[in-house]
């Protein structure tokens, strides 16, 4: 796909739509997902190497992002590398939606994609 990830591609065609989709901002955190677990809320011990995303408040994660994105958290390791990949609009969409409560799992209907 001519080098552009997935996740940017759908949040890139949602922000011309209005608002993302819950689907769509679960690919757009799958990243996320891989170590800070399914919506943001880590495994039970897991949780004091690994901070839960969801529920916290949309500036702190936003700051948080920003943080890493500039290289101003010199103890961390991945989280500088994978906030490269994301632009200010997608961070901040990112925070939002992990700011709310968890979403039930969203699955495309049978048959077919998702409308």
């Amino acid at each position: 796909m001519n080098g552009i990830p997935c996740a940017v591609l759908i949040l890139a065609g949602a922000a011309q739509a209005g608002p993302p989709r819950p689907l769509d901002m679960e690919v757009l955190a799958g990243t996320c997902f891989a170590c800070h677990g399914p919506q943001g809320v880590p495994p039970a011990g897991a949780a004091e190497a690994l901070p839960r995303l969801r529920g916290r408040p949309a500036a702190e994660l936003l700051r948080l992002m920003r943080a890493f994105r500039q290289g101003q958290m010199p103890q961390a390791s991945v989280m500088p590398l994978l906030m490269q990949g994301y632009d200010d609009a997608q961070m901040q969409a990112l925070a939002q939606w992990f700011a709310q409560p968890a979403q039930p799992a969203q699955t495309a209907p049978a048959g077919g994609r998702e409308r």
